[in-house]
């Protein structure tokens, strides 16, 4: 286990990793509509923009969801949006949660956060 990131990083790291899989789940799910998948975006990536770069082993998958989900929400906001093109786009959120879900477990390991 390394002690090099503080406690408070692998705390934030987790907890926007469960954040960021919590709304795309809510999304493939029907629970929410791309508008509020979109908000949801906006504001993981603002704090996404506050977290300590050592815990980038984490928060890169992370960050490649949260494309995922901005993309996602324009698509499926388009009024003339191709079903196939939103279709793709909601395989790759879901790649990209079991990402995110293996790389959590990976980071509890090495640093101790609670995965």
């Amino acid at each position: 286990m390394s002690d090099a990131l503080p406690f408070s990083s692998r705390q934030v790291a987790n907890m926007l990793a469960v954040r960021a899989v919590k709304h795309a789940t809510s999304f493939l799910q029907g629970q929410d509509g791309p508008t509020l998948l979109g908000m949801h975006a906006e504001q993981l990536q603002i704090d996404l923009l506050m977290t300590d770069p050592q815990a980038n082993g984490l928060l890169n998958p992370v960050r490649m969801l949260n494309v995922a989900l901005a993309t996602t929400a324009l698509v499926a906001a388009e009024p003339q949006a191709e079903a196939s093109r939103l279709d793709r786009w909601m395989h790759v959120i879901a790649s990209l949660i079991e990402l995110v879900q293996h790389e959590r477990a990976r980071f509890a390991r090495d640093h101790g956060a609670s995965a």
